[in-house]
């Protein structure tokens, strides 16, 4: 998360646990340092493995037992942290907002979350210092702390906004703070000049938070203008209901972002890309778990491969993101009576944006082939892959449901393979129950579409025939093939931007049915699980989606969010159907 800086940080440390304890209540660091202390510690011990909990229990200590005192210690005392107003403050509500964002509590997390918000808003975290020429030495280390905060904030936000359908609650209008020097090196007090300077200098650890920062931005970006999520409401989203010659502006819009995405995407250095990043690190997650202290080029090598797994995941989400309005549309061919034909490229557009997501998904679960996955399952990081491989799984399958016996649901069933092993994976480790809930839901959206294939084939020899003569042909490539991105990616640009194009659309009825079903699913509180009933379900054509977290209503009628939000129609201003 690189919310502090680690040497600092471990010296403070140390500098208490060397006051004798008579002067260590007096010690005026203490207060506001000793909160984001214990919340570090905390965390820790929920991802410590066995070498290490087997440390601590010879010392007497159960580390479950610790990690609930510290937790329920901060809890009681989270208001006296707050009224702290410090920059310790905020970075205690980001670590306690994020610990329950990837446990399944994001109720807690979201108000934790905006306290800091407030106190880095009240600290003007989000404005930049003024200041004349150069900073000294000490003053930029100073700066470059409160641009850690702000944009820790940032992306907490951005990410519950994402998760779980948040309204975003910072303006950008009223930020003007400048990223992370990525390079690190440099005591200047100036952001980096370019997007170039950043991608050909050598990547350091603080690369990766320059990335993703600039990706929350354009992510609120993409939740505004598409989902109406941010304080202005979506243009589009407000005049969907016009008619078809709406959906032009959509279309602008989700190749605008789409270009913009594909901008960040080139300023990725080669060190922090998972497909050339270096690959000496650690064999083994018990190989990880003894290496104490943690330190040197080995474990930063490893730190590096992490973060290039975190910068694939939000980049191939951010994809499925940007090209999901887009799905539930089709280029209608002109009548006798019409005389406009849609442009070749035009008709191509929500085709492409089909490709996208599939690509995005099929890119998502190939991440299983990788061996920083597997120790990365033993991370903070698992939440963070979990929820990120739920939403490809489900894209996939809806991407089967709608046409089973396609060639290219061949592909997306062996995507689906693999994610549903990730999942597996993420839950044996049983850090989050994010996990846990993401694979049951996979399973039983995966038993639904097959139960779909199964009566496609059933009810047509000919498509039968036809699926197999395919799958005989392809299938040594498919198992092979890796989505080609650059291509899609560029096809999809050309179409949207071509200023030519007649924008002729009409509603996709096999994809909206599809994603209509999902939403109507979702919506239901029903905890049922695969019945005579859902199979007759399942044969009309309806594919239901139970929620992430079942119990919508929470304790004392409190609303209770879940993951599938994006897959609703309310969002995206689709009218119900009767």
């Amino acid at each position: 998360m690189l919310i502090f800086h680690q040497d600092d940080f471990r010296k403070t440390w140390q500098d208490m646990y060397d006051l004798p304890k008579e002067q260590l209540m007096d010690y005026s660091p203490n207060q506001a340092f000793l909160s984001t202390f214990l919340v570090v510690i905390a965390i820790a011990l929920q991802y410590a493995g066995e070498h290490r909990q087997d440390l601590l229990k010879a010392h007497g200590i159960s580390p479950v037992d610790l990690k609930e005192r510290i937790l329920s210690t901060t809890r009681a005392k989270i208001l006296d942290i707050v009224s702290l107003g410090s920059l310790e403050a905020v970075q205690t509500c980001v670590l306690l907002g994020t610990y329950y964002l990837y446990h399944g509590k994001p109720e807690l997390a979201w108000p934790v979350c905006g306290c800091g918000l407030r106190i880095a808003q009240a600290l003007n975290l989000h404005r930049k210092l003024q200041h004349i020429g150069f900073l000294s030495s000490e003053a930029y280390r100073q700066n470059e702390t409160r641009k850690r905060c702000w944009w820790a904030i940032y992306e907490i936000e951005t990410f519950c906004s994402m998760s779980y359908g948040y309204p975003h609650s910072i303006k950008d209008s009223d930020c003007d703070v400048e990223f992370l020097d990525p390079s690190a090196k440099f005591v200047t007090g100036q952001p980096p000049a370019s997007a170039d300077f950043a991608r050909e200098c050598p990547a350091t650890l603080l690369s990766y938070k320059y990335l993703m920062s600039k990706l929350s931005v354009l992510i609120n970006d993409i939740l505004t203008d598409l989902y109406g999520l941010g304080s202005l409401k979506s243009e589009t989203q407000q005049g969907r209901s016009a008619g078809s010659s709406s959906l032009q502006p959509l279309v602008r819009k989700v190749s605008v972002l789409d270009a913009r995405l594909q901008k960040w995407s080139a300023e990725i250095p080669a060190g922090l890309r998972l497909d050339s990043a270096d690959t000496t690190t650690y064999n083994s997650i018990d190989e990880m778990d003894q290496d104490i202290g943690a330190s040197g080029p080995r474990f930063e090598t490893h730190i590096y491969q992490l973060q290039a797994l975190a910068l694939k995941l939000a980049y191939e989400n951010a994809r499925i993101l940007v090209h999901r309005p887009l799905l539930a549309y089709k280029s209608k061919l002109p009548t006798e009576t019409e005389t406009e034909e849609p442009s070749s490229l035009a008709r191509d557009t929500v085709n492409l944006s089909i490709q996208s997501c599939r690509n995005a998904a099929l890119s998502t679960s190939n991440i299983e082939r990788t061996l920083i996955f597997s120790l990365a399952a033993d991370t903070y990081a698992t939440a963070f892959i979990g929820m990120h491989t739920f939403t490809a799984g489900v894209m996939l399958c809806v991407l089967i449901s709608i046409e089973p016996l396609a060639l290219e649901s061949y592909e997306s069933k062996m995507g689906l393979r693999r994610l549903l092993r990730m999942q597996s994976l993420l839950k044996s480790r049983a850090h989050s129950s994010l996990n846990t809930q993401g694979l049951e839901i996979l399973e039983r959206l995966t038993k639904l579409v097959m139960e779909k294939e199964l009566k496609e084939i059933l009810n047509s020899s000919e498509g039968e025939l036809r699926y197999i003569t395919q799958l005989g042909d392809s299938r040594d490539d498919l198992s092979a093939q890796n989505p080609n991105e650059s291509g899609q990616v560029l096809a999809t640009n050309e179409a949207i931007l071509d200023d030519e194009a007649t924008f002729n659309y009409v509603e996709d009825s096999a994809i909206s049915q599809a994603l209509f079903d999902f939403d109507q699913g979702e919506l239901s509180k029903s905890n049922q699980h695969t019945d005579t009933n859902e199979l007759h379900t399942v044969i009309s054509g309806n594919i239901p989606l139970e929620p992430l977290f079942p119990d919508l209503l929470g304790p004392g009628g409190g609303f209770a969010p879940e993951q599938g939000w994006i897959w609703g129609f309310d969002r995206l201003g689709y009218p119900p159907k009767g």
